[in-house]
């Protein structure tokens, strides 16, 4: 059931071409009950919101997103946990705003086979991977819906998220890095055991010296700005 409050922002997800191609429908509201499959959540006034708070060319990308997820898959619903989630027997799927581009995070994407090599962004993640894109980037509707398709499917097999070194120690040079900066270090104490896991493991998946200096000086400028791991790269 389509809720009044939300039919004014879902409208904004059809063009007069999408009121076409839902049989001639002349109301954006008819077009949105044969298109959209998930029923509006509490959460939804939510996202809704941070929607409206965006600047214009991540609106629209996000909207789009929003679009795609909730008319993927007729088991997917809305949620809200550290943002825009979608779920289907445990999260599938969440959409993030940044200053340069927008983050589609698939939550168990290390289990999803990314036939068309999509996924540019958290690669090296135990459990995550993502789509970065930026205000030119295209977005293709039908690949998207395979991976959200694939991602409903990987949770309905029973997709389990097990940390690796769940308990590393940190690295003695993110160590180094950290105690140059009180605020830093006080800050990476400070966090949970999962979070302080998060940057450690980037630290520890660089391949290359480059690559971990590189990793060290960003979690070091992001703890000293107050900021976890999913917040890093706002």
């Amino acid at each position: 059931m389509i809720l009044a409050k939300e039919t004014k922002f879902f409208s904004t997800f059809f063009t007069e071409k999408k009121v076409k191609e839902c049989g001639g429908k002349n109301t954006t509201l008819g077009c949105l009950k044969q298109r959209m499959t998930a029923p509006v959540t509490p959460a939804s006034s939510k996202v809704s919101a941070y929607l409206e708070s965006l600047p214009e060319w991540s609106r629209s990308i996000c909207a789009g997103l929003r679009r795609i997820a909730l008319s993927a898959d007729p088991s997917i619903y809305e949620d809200w946990k550290w943002g825009p989630n979608y779920a289907s027997n445990g999260m599938v799927c969440g959409w993030s705003a940044f200053k340069e581009h927008v983050k589609l995070t698939f939550f168990n994407g290390s289990a999803m086979k990314d036939p068309l090599g999509l996924f540019n962004h958290c690669v090296d993640n135990d459990f995550n991977r993502s789509i970065k894109f930026t205000r030119t980037d295209k977005i293709n509707e039908n690949q998207l819906k395979q991976y959200i398709r694939e991602s409903v499917a990987v949770n309905k097999a029973g997709f389990k998220r097990v940390a690796k070194n769940e308990k590393a120690d940190a690295p003695p040079a993110l160590l180094a890095a950290l105690k140059k900066d009180k605020k830093a270090l006080a800050f990476f104490e400070a966090l949970t055991p999962g979070y302080r896991n998060d940057y450690i493991q980037q630290v520890l998946s660089a391949k290359q010296e480059k690559t971990k200096q590189a990793r060290i000086a960003k979690i070091v400028a992001a703890c000293a700005e107050g900021r976890k791991p999913n917040e890093q790269y706002k």
